[in-house]
């Protein structure tokens, strides 16, 4: 039986690409694509709209004449780097776009998705109350985060709609296009210190190799998405989604460095993005040694996210007992699903 007709914002990149997977293999939805630029992989099923959503009009001509949409599922965020503060006016001007396109279009939407994240709770800020839990632990410091879902939760409560967001941690997946992953990032920088002979040193402070993680398999997240999306027990609500399992890098670390051979090293601070950017050659050697797919090291690697990611010196643990009461209980174990999916771009020819 079908569900809806699903509006995703960003199916390009890697949340909504492995939404819009789910959604259109699963044949209970009739699936919109909604970006600036047409995906390099299309996925089967799913209708692409090629609209800038900084352009609502133009968008709601796009969308009029498929199938009234009924969920908005919002994945999409302005063009940013890895620095700490992100444009709050342009976030939230995309997703007020989206919504008044999809008003214009239909006036069957039920429901409002938003993505969010750790940042939330100013996860890449400095230390913050954890476990973090979605109803009083918002950053002191705005964000396009909190722009977001007071938007929503202003707008529908004179709508016909009602909203919900999820917000999961940096995520782990499989994603060959997509140059922002640690687990390419990680095993890409591994590969570069087998090649030159060197251990695998901890780029960030000790107190990062020591402190607790939580991630997001992104299995998870949007299994976890789709099923908010359409309980109506869960509107009006934002849900912590990871993992629920906690890691220390140091366990990463230690396997990581067995699986290419190198000594595990020791914690030297360090950019990434300033160290692997000499590197250009060295990975040339090793595609050439390997026989790896013709990728240049910037598109296997994003070492800005990494240097981002890898500084946190504090811990890192979401609360999941809203989630847990709603019946929303995905997890994985995260160390394990890392290296499985380490094992995927090696299989895939763009890791040694």
């Amino acid at each position: 039986m079908k569900i809806g007709t699903a509006f995703v914002a960003g199916p390009t990149g890697a949340v909504g690409t492995a939404l819009v997977t789910r959604l259109a293999a699963s044949g209970r939805w009739t699936v919109l694509g909604v970006s600036r630029k047409s995906p390099r992989r299309p996925v089967k099923g799913v209708a692409y709209l090629q609209c800038d959503l900084l352009d609502p009009l133009a968008c709601a001509g796009a969308v009029a004449p498929h199938p009234p949409v009924t969920h908005i599922f919002y994945c999409a965020r302005a063009t940013h780097s890895d620095q700490p503060v992100e444009s709050t006016a342009e976030n939230l001007r995309l997703l007020a776009n989206a919504v008044d396109a999809v008003g214009r279009a239909s006036g069957e939407l039920r429901h409002v998705h938003l993505v969010q994240g750790g940042k939330y709770y100013g996860v890449h800020l400095g230390p913050f109350p954890t476990p973090a839990r979605e109803g009083r632990d918002r950053c002191a410091v705005p964000n396009f985060n909190h722009a977001q879902q007071d938007f929503l939760s202003e707008r529908s409560r004179s709508a016909a709609w009602s909203w919900s967001a999820c917000r999961p941690n940096t995520l782990l997946h499989y994603s060959p296009d997509i140059g922002r992953n640690i687990v390419s990032t990680l095993g890409a920088y591994a590969a570069v210190c087998a090649q030159l002979g060197r251990a695998l040193d901890f780029p960030g402070p000790a107190g990062a190799y020591r402190s607790l993680k939580q991630v997001t398999t992104l299995d998870v997240l949007t299994r976890t998405m789709e099923k908010i999306a359409t309980d109506p027990n869960c509107a009006g609500n934002a849900f912590n989604v990871t993992n629920t399992d906690v890691f220390r890098w140091k366990a990463v670390w230690e396997r990581l460095a067995r699986t290419y051979g190198v000594d595990t090293g020791t914690v030297r601070p360090r950019l990434l993005a300033d160290d692997m950017a000499r590197r250009g050659e060295v990975w040339r050697r090793i595609r050439r040694r390997h026989r790896l797919r013709p990728a240049g090291l910037g598109e296997v690697a994003n070492w800005a996210f990494a240097d981002a990611t890898l500084e946190r010196y504090w811990d890192e643990i979401l609360c999941h007992d809203r989630a847990r009461r709603h019946g929303l209980d995905g997890r994985d174990d995260s160390v394990e699903r890392f290296f499985r999916i380490l094992e995927t771009y090696r299989e895939a020819r763009i890791l040694p």
